[in-house]
């Protein structure tokens, strides 16, 4: 069986790709004719619904509390709560330029808001992750082995199981 700090961090692994492409997206607008653009922009958003928004949500929920109880704060992880908080409105947000703009060339304000949309998001979740792997060792040496193999076991089957 995997530990804790192996299973966040191979799952951390599997979402790289994702958080390395909104960068790459980021950097393209207005660069990019509209047409070679918005599929790159649909797979950012399909990788932050389908796979970053449940390893948030599998977190929150196998990881976050035991973490809290370690630390013995239930504030410690406000932090990442807000960050959470700030991914989701900026998901949202995506949503809402990708719903507007089906189609024909961004304006220049659509791709300005675009491009910052995509550069807070890679930011965020960048800094976020290396939060979490941290975090995760932490609570790996100030636990026993038993819970930290069964919060590894949770954390792999929320992120398997679709929410």
């Amino acid at each position: 069986m995997a530990t804790l700090k192996d299973t966040v961090h191979e799952h951390h692994a599997q979402l790289e790709p994702g958080v390395a492409a909104l960068l790459a997206t980021a950097q393209v607008v207005g660069t990019l004719p509209c047409e070679e653009l918005r599929p790159r922009v649909l797979e950012s958003r399909a990788f932050l619904t389908t796979s970053l928004l449940p390893h948030m949500e599998a977190a929150e929920k196998a990881v976050w509390p035991r973490l809290e109880s370690a630390l013995s704060d239930v504030g410690a992880l406000a932090p990442l709560r807000r960050e959470h908080e700030e991914v989701r409105h900026l998901v949202a947000e995506l949503d809402r330029l990708c719903l507007a703009h089906r189609e024909g060339l961004y304006r220049r304000g659509e791709a300005l808001a675009l491009r910052r949309l995509l550069y807070r998001l890679h930011a965020i979740v960048r800094v976020h992750l290396d939060e979490e792997e941290m975090l995760t060792a932490l609570l790996a040496h100030s636990i026993g082995s038993d819970e930290a193999d069964e919060i590894a076991a949770d954390l792999a089957h929320a992120v398997a199981v679709p929410l």
